[in-house]
């Protein structure tokens, strides 16, 4: 009886700390977003400026995406409003000031939204025009 009476208080903890980690969280996605305002109060001169401020990561190549170490790692690409524009250099190029909004994909949004070949994640500059 003592086995049976410590499984149903086990049962009923688990049940209870169950319970309590179902609540709402926000919904996250593998995009992330800087508006206009928060690129105006950054005084950044490029974009180049906004992403290493926000998101240094998008800087970076992330690493092998194959097991064949001759394969090089894939950059980020960049894409100008839904225009392919280039590498990450390319970021430089580009005055902070035309921008009205940068987002961030990961690869499985980029893949979706932009098509195969971005397995480096994409940054997408929606200027004000």
């Amino acid at each position: 009886m003592s086995k049976c009476i410590r499984f149903s208080h086990v049962f009923a903890l688990l049940f209870v700390a169950a319970c309590l980690s179902t609540q709402r969280r926000p919904a996250t996605s593998g995009i992330d977003t800087i508006t206009e305002d928060e690129i105006a109060a950054m005084r950044a001169v490029t974009a180049y400026d906004v992403v290493s401020r926000t998101h240094g990561e998008y800087l970076r190549s992330r690493g092998r995406q194959s097991l064949d170490a001759r394969m090089p790692p894939i950059p980020p690409h960049v894409f100008v409003d839904d225009t392919y524009y280039g590498d990450i250099n390319t970021l430089k190029a580009v005055p902070a000031s035309e921008l009205s909004e940068v987002r961030f994909y990961q690869s499985y949004e980029a893949q979706y939204k932009f098509g195969s070949g971005h397995m480096g994640g994409v940054v997408q500059l929606i200027t004000k025009r």
